[in-house]
């Protein structure tokens, strides 16, 4: 295919995408009042990964308040392929963050009479060295304990790598750990969600689906998935466009938060801030950050930190430059969060005496951004705009805040 008709493909391809996304939202406008299409119960909430674990604990209880017995259970063993003779335990005991040898904690692990299963939650953390191959072998030596089955289990959309689980496994071992996707959690749970019949799980679990479905595996609406899906596959040329603008969305947002930093410099320099970007910003690794230093030698800096990795859980607020120790805590932390409250009485911060942050806040919160980035576009827009209200305009606005009402002096340690 010649240049120019890979360029043409491309951008008739844009061109009709936007006008049925248009579509979409002049349609979701119009029947908004009837089905609330952009509502979602589960963002009222914090949802990290460890909130999802006892979410999937809950479920996984035979005994739990959802009263549901062991359909959860029952049909998670049939998700990891074990013989269908085996039936879940009505007993069953489930914890999260089990701490095992080598203060290890696996995510979850179920207890049954005659199995014992370790599920390892990966929605977006990074792996850990050795993680899985530890857990593997304590669930077996517990297994032989007990005279009980086991397994364990992978969740998360990457496969298993060598850093977590040696390759060299024995075959004992390797049998008995089971890698699964989000997407085939996503299916048991709407497998399981037709047999519930209390109202208010299905609703519960319809939510956490939707949550599952967007915030983890980052598909779009439904609806506009399957038009979407039918245009890309209409013809090769749809195709091949498509391939190649996923192929360079990497690039695009390391060039927004370039240009976005860039910007943010040229505004703030004048002053005398520092505005700083790491290298996560760039790839969306776990604790992905921008910051302004407003005097060198500062050891806390106003600072915007995705908590979790792809964009996820932004927050912003003061943070330490240096690694805190107790001084820091007990002379530096109160200070600086009275001093904050004092200048931003209207937003309802979190105050730390412990870790990097004496005042934090998500940015849903404090500012008018959306707190996950992972599939939205609309937030990746912010990046782009420049004018009154921007998100760019809100980050000068609050840096100027605090440079002009704040005592300066408490963010050195050594004055």
């Amino acid at each position: 295919m010649e240049k120019n008709d890979e360029w043409r493909d491309i951008r008739e391809l844009l061109r009709s995408t936007v006008l049925m996304q248009e579509g979409y939202q002049q349609a979701k406008k119009r029947y908004a009042s009837k089905i609330a299409p952009d509502f979602r119960l589960l963002r009222f909430f914090n949802i990290n990964e460890n909130t999802l674990s006892k979410c999937l604990a809950f479920l996984l209880s035979p005994n739990e308040s959802h009263a549901q017995g062991d359909l959860f259970l029952t049909s998670f063993y049939q998700l990891i392929e074990k013989p269908e003779t085996l039936k879940a335990d009505m007993k069953a005991r489930t914890s999260t963050e089990y701490t095992i040898t080598n203060s290890r904690r696996i995510d979850i692990l179920v207890a049954d009479q005659n199995e014992l299963t370790g599920i390892e939650n990966k929605p977006w953390a990074a792996d850990q060295k050795d993680q899985l191959y530890d857990y593997a072998h304590w669930l077996a030596a517990e297994a032989k304990r007990r005279g009980s089955g086991w397994s364990l289990v992978y969740l998360c959309n990457n496969e298993i790598s060598e850093f977590t689980f040696r390759a060299q496994s024995p075959d004992e071992i390797n049998k008995h750990v089971k890698a699964i996707t989000f997407f085939q959690l996503e299916n048991w749970l709407s497998h399981c969600a037709l047999h519930i019949e209390a109202p208010a799980v299905r609703c519960f679990v319809d939510a956490l689906i939707k949550f599952i479905r967007e915030d983890i595996n980052g598909e779009t609406a439904m609806e506009l998935q399957n038009e979407l899906t039918e245009k890309l596959v209409a013809s090769p040329q749809n195709l091949s466009a498509a391939f190649l603008i996923a192929q360079n969305m990497r690039q695009v947002k390391e060039r927004l938060w370039k240009d976005f930093i860039v910007y943010l410099r040229q505004e703030l320099s004048p002053l005398g801030f520092k505005v700083d970007m790491n290298d996560e910003l760039r790839t969306g690794s776990k604790y992905a950050t921008f910051s302004v230093l407003f005097n060198e030698g500062d050891d806390f800096k106003l600072c915007w930190e995705f908590e979790t990795s792809d964009y996820r859980n932004l927050a912003y607020g003061i943070c330490s430059t240096i690694e805190p120790h107790e001084k820091l805590h007990n002379d530096y932390f109160p200070a600086i969060a009275q001093s904050m409250r004092h200048v931003f009485p209207e937003i309802d911060a979190k105050i730390e005496s412990e870790g990097w942050w004496p005042w934090w806040c998500y940015v849903d919160a404090g500012m008018n951004v959306p707190r996950n980035w992972n599939m939205e576009s609309d937030a990746w827009a912010l990046l782009l705009e420049r004018g009154e209200g921007s998100f760019a305009q809100s980050i000068i606005s609050i840096a100027k805040r605090i440079h002009d009402e704040m005592d300066l002096s408490l963010l050195r340690t050594s004055s």
